[in-house]
């Protein structure tokens, strides 16, 4: 096993196979700090997912689906179902191009 030194930027202190400083204890293996931004950033960005609100379209939709009035029940459905095939088709032409592209 070879010997690795690391210099701590905390306070300068010359470390040998260590992951944190022997005097102040500040991660120096370069490896764990970015694995632990990695998992910083990765659970922000999941809080910041759970924390986003549907939009206006798909609030308005869910809400009609669930209506008292079946006439508008069913509509809201209609045109749900509509807007779904819509975005398919529109998600399937953004493939067929960009695969082309690419």
């Amino acid at each position: 096993m070879s010997d690795i030194y690391r210099k701590c930027p905390n306070c300068g202190t010359l470390n040998l196979n260590r992951d944190y400083c022997k005097e102040c204890g500040t991660l120096v293996n370069s490896t764990l700090k970015r694995n632990q931004e990695r998992k910083q950033r990765l659970e922000q960005k999941q809080k910041a997912i759970k924390e986003q609100k549907p939009n206006k379209i798909t609030l308005f939709f869910e809400q009609a689906k669930e209506h008292q009035n079946i006439f508008i029940r069913y509509t809201a459905k209609f045109f749900y179902s509509i807007w779904i095939v819509v975005l398919a088709i529109g998600s399937f032409l953004a493939f067929v191009i960009g695969y082309i592209a690419a």
